[in-house]
């Protein structure tokens, strides 16, 4: 069967392989869940006033014990996302935990990005349900100082507007903070663009200020980048999907991107010079990105629709050959 958190199909019977029970369970396999996504829904609004996880996205946390994973209102180990309930207003709303666990294997294998440990998981009923490890707790239990690049850039939607995360900065204002905030800034920085490239590639309208963090462990004041986290291809749930990124890159557009309508090679590639990368380093990332087989592999490994991998498969492969790779000779 194919591990549910590598996509790696292996002779395995339980859901996850050797390693994957290691990295996310701690070489314990759990139980599948107790509950369904109707009972996921009551303790979600039973915690809902005590809840410490944010983000728009239904979720509920879960700790680990005696080899059941089980809600909690608070500081658990896991955070569980399903599939929305009911009618919700985006398309293909059932593959949105395969979307998000295909993307953050594709972060984690393809792009070598230090990613948030995660998996699918079944419900009781046998529905998959996203699950991913906390990052944000020591083993035992000690919190680390955590902060997205809203709060670091000190942005607010009482001081600029409601559409804050998006329009107020860009992603060279999160390079900027990089190399003022974190004294490995060289190591934040190329794992940062990665980041970008990868977004941009999959298609991830939501990588917003609020989905990059820096953090550090306790009683210490090295600043890192958090492993990545909540990645997903957005447009195939949100089809009116005006802009190709959540933000811009630059303040303003280069004469390339005016002349041609669209981001293109020679955007990045002006990005990750200001951001500090050699020419080396970039032409990896474009390795990287490249490796197009690999990435089809993995999609149609996944667990999402036919539909959804399709879609996936074809919006990659047009970011990366129409746009990425495109090189505009612009005088």
């Amino acid at each position: 069967m194919i591990c549910l958190g590598c996509l790696v199909e292996r002779k395995i019977k339980q859901n996850y392989c050797v390693k994957c029970t290691k990295e996310l369970f701690g070489g314990v396999s759990p139980k599948p869940l107790e509950f369904d996504k109707k009972e996921f829904y009551q303790a979600r609004a039973e915690f809902a006033k005590r809840m410490n996880i944010s983000g728009v996205q239904d979720k509920i946390s879960l700790k680990f014990e005696n080899k059941r994973l089980i809600p909690i209102a608070s500081q658990g180990e896991y955070i569980l996302k399903p599939a929305p309930f009911g009618e919700v207003g985006m398309s293909n709303p059932a593959d949105l935990p395969a979307n998000e666990h295909l993307s953050m294997v594709i972060s984690k294998k393809i792009f070598k990005i230090r990613t948030a440990d995660c998996g699918l998981i079944k419900f009781s009923d046998g529905e998959l349900a996203y699950i991913t490890k906390r990052f944000d707790y020591t083993d035992t239990q000690e919190k680390f100082d955590q902060e997205d690049f809203a709060s670091i850039l000190g942005v607010t939607p009482a001081k600029d507007g409601a559409d804050y995360k998006y329009s107020s900065k860009t992603y060279i204002d999160c390079i900027k903070a990089l190399k003022a905030y974190t004294p490995a800034s060289m190591i934040n920085i190329l794992d940062f663009v990665k980041r970008i490239i990868l977004n941009y590639l999959i298609s991830n309208g939501d990588a917003h200020l609020k989905n990059f963090s820096l953090y550090s462990q306790p009683n210490k004041n090295d600043l890192m980048l958090t492993p990545n986290y909540d990645v997903l291809n957005t447009r195939y749930h949100i089809n009116n999907e005006s802009s190709d990124m959540a933000m811009e890159l630059f303040d303003t557009h280069t004469k390339e991107f005016d002349a041609i309508g669209f981001l293109s090679h020679q955007d990045f590639k002006k990005f990750a010079t200001f951001a500090g990368l050699s020419q080396n380093q970039f032409i990896s990332i474009i390795t990287q990105a490249s490796n197009i087989k690999d990435v089809e592999k993995i999609v149609n490994k996944s667990y999402l629709s036919d539909e959804g991998k399709k879609f996936y498969i074809k919006s990659y492969r047009d970011r990366l050959y129409k746009r990425l790779l495109y090189n505009p000779k612009i005088k």
